[in-house]
């Protein structure tokens, strides 16, 4: 558990090692891992005064709980959904996420999330290195962390694009055969995933808004209008690379019928061809007896002949018609 106490009027975040009671100006933040966070309760009814809910304590150990929010008269309750750190130039799946769980009290901010969830130090870090404006209210505070989560989508969906991308380039080169439909198909499903992940966690962010037990200010109602759009942003980044791979794999099929179609044209063309030749040899295959043709001195000449004209006027005629 690490323990900081926000000023109102703006003080760098000051790292305590123990709290007693809520200030009376400033709020505290009490920042658990879920490792470290059985007490997490105690400490908030302790110091805020009031009762959780024991279904509210569940969910926030819960690290695959879907994004949702809850409020009661004395507390609200957020649980967002981020990416856990993974290796995006190694990673196969680039989609994985754990909650996180926000607990809002009037003086009070109380975070529990998982160990890897690196938004939360990056936040810290930031107040350290006063390049971030530093919250005066409970709710200032989650929507900074909020935003680092976001912008870490960014990452993640740019490394999802890059790898479709070269899927795509592969799948309509002509010249080598595309076989890797399960990884195309993968990723496609990540994509959507992705889309699914923003969504939720929309509706979740509007739910709050409308729900809240404080009354925004026009500055925090500002700041959660950007917040929404940068997810709204990153949800239509997700669609798009969705749209990306259906016309890719539409292009790769329109493709491929075209170069069936000329395949089959050129052999329809020889059929052409071949067939009134095929026809002429036959009859004259035939072991008839009485057959006048083949007692013809020339008769043999005259047939070959024959079959080389039909066979070039045929060539000139479908070479007019543009068959080939």
């Amino acid at each position: 558990m690490q323990i900081y106490r926000l000023n109102r009027q703006g003080e760098i975040p000051v790292r305590l090692d123990s709290i007693e009671q809520l200030p009376d100006e400033g709020f505290i933040w009490l920042d658990f891992t879920r490792s470290d966070a059985r007490e997490w309760p105690q400490w908030a009814e302790r110091l805020s005064g009031e009762k959780i809910h024991d279904a509210h304590i569940a969910d926030s150990f819960n690290g695959d709980h879907p994004s949702y929010f809850d409020g009661t008269e004395d507390y609200d309750m957020l649980i967002f959904r981020g990416l856990t750190p993974e290796d995006c130039e190694s990673a196969t799946h680039l989609i994985v996420t754990k909650s996180a769980a926000f607990f809002l009290f009037d003086r009070l901010l109380i975070t529990v999330h998982a160990a890897e969830n690196v938004s939360f130090q990056r936040v810290k870090e930031k107040f350290c290195e006063t390049k971030l404006r530093f919250p005066s209210t409970p709710i200032g505070l989650v929507h900074a962390i909020l935003d680092i989560m976001v912008d870490r989508y960014l990452t993640i969906v740019d490394e999802l694009e890059d790898r479709l991308e070269k899927l795509q380039d592969a799948l309509l080169d002509p010249k080598d055969p595309f076989d890797d439909w399960q990884e195309l198909l993968d990723y496609r499903k990540q994509a959507h995933q992705f889309e699914l992940l923003c969504e939720h966690n929309l509706q979740t962010i509007g739910t709050w808004r409308r729900r809240m037990r404080i009354e925004l200010t026009e500055n925090q109602r500002v700041r959660l209008d950007d917040l929404v759009e940068h997810l709204t942003r990153v949800q239509v980044h997700g669609d798009a690379l969705q749209k990306d791979v259906e016309v890719a794999v539409q292009l790769h099929f329109a493709a491929v019928s075209h170069r069936t179609n000329e395949v089959v044209r050129t052999l329809t063309a020889v059929s052409i061809i071949f067939f009134p030749l095929t026809l002429i040899t036959g009859i004259y295959g035939m072991n008839f007896e009485h057959m006048p043709e083949l007692k013809w001195r020339y008769g043999y000449f005259i047939v070959l002949g024959v079959l080389i004209t039909l066979g070039l006027g045929l060539v000139f005629w479908l070479k007019r018609r543009k068959v080939f």
